[in-house]
């Protein structure tokens, strides 16, 4: 009878043990999973789960502030949408690019009247080889922004000794097409730093992504300019 009595308690101990522990992993779970919905919550923004974007592109924040500045069309506000910022890494067109510079300077894309303003910046952003291409090289995208800036007043006009330029082993690209002295005074502005292994690609059509980095520190640089002034 007492070896019965013992067997029972020590089997109400197991029963109330394990109870408690299934308690306690209850609550445990339950607190994780509010805890997790308010990270979700927390992460969304406008319609925009920031949580997804655990690998965000190298370009994606950029790409943000270009479109929450109301400039770019169908295909960067895509890409911002995107978990990985897709499109980003495609070749920009010269009708794409020449938009994004017009909603930059707040005017309308497109060729405009010869001798305008928006006839230049059509001329400086989509009429690379008379307009044969079907997309902008780095080269031709970057000296263009440097002489729409110039009109500006944001870049220095060309007339320069090359001092940045020349440590770039593919400059002589830049030289050849007359690009040299425009991206001179980009590189020294700190608008272009070129890739991490040392080379500039001008020859290299422009992204979608590095239009959108180079863009926004142009913007930026006129912000900056117009502060001060």
């Amino acid at each position: 009878m007492c070896e019965k009595e013992a067997w029972a308690v020590c089997s109400w101990q197991q029963i109330r043990a394990a109870l408690v522990f299934l308690l306690i992993l209850a609550v445990l779970l339950a607190y994780s999973g509010a805890g997790w919905a308010q990270v979700e919550q927390a992460g969304k923004k406008d319609g925009h789960d920031e949580k997804k974007l655990a690998v965000q592109h190298w370009a994606w924040a950029s790409a943000q502030a270009l479109v929450a500045a109301g400039i770019g069309g169908e295909e960067l506000e895509a890409a911002v949408a995107s978990e990985e910022g897709q499109g980003l890494d495609e070749a920009i067109s010269p009708l794409e690019w020449n938009a994004y510079v017009a909603g930059a300077t707040g005017s309308d894309p497109g060729p405009g009247e010869v001798g305008d303003e928006r006839y230049w910046f059509y001329v400086y952003t989509a009429s690379e080889d008379s307009g044969t291409r079907s997309v902008v090289s780095r080269g031709y995208a970057i000296a263009g922004l440097a002489k729409i800036g110039n009109m500006f007043g944001l870049v220095p006009g060309s007339g320069g000794p090359l001092q940045h330029l020349l440590r770039f082993p593919d400059w002589r690209w830049l030289d050849e097409k007359g690009y040299a002295e425009l991206w001179e005074s980009m590189i020294a502005l700190g608008l272009v730093s070129g890739y991490p292994d040392g080379t500039l690609r001008p020859e290299k059509p422009l992204t979608r992504g590095e239009a959108a980095v180079l863009l926004k520190g142009w913007l930026e640089l006129r912000d900056e300019k117009g502060s001060k002034n």
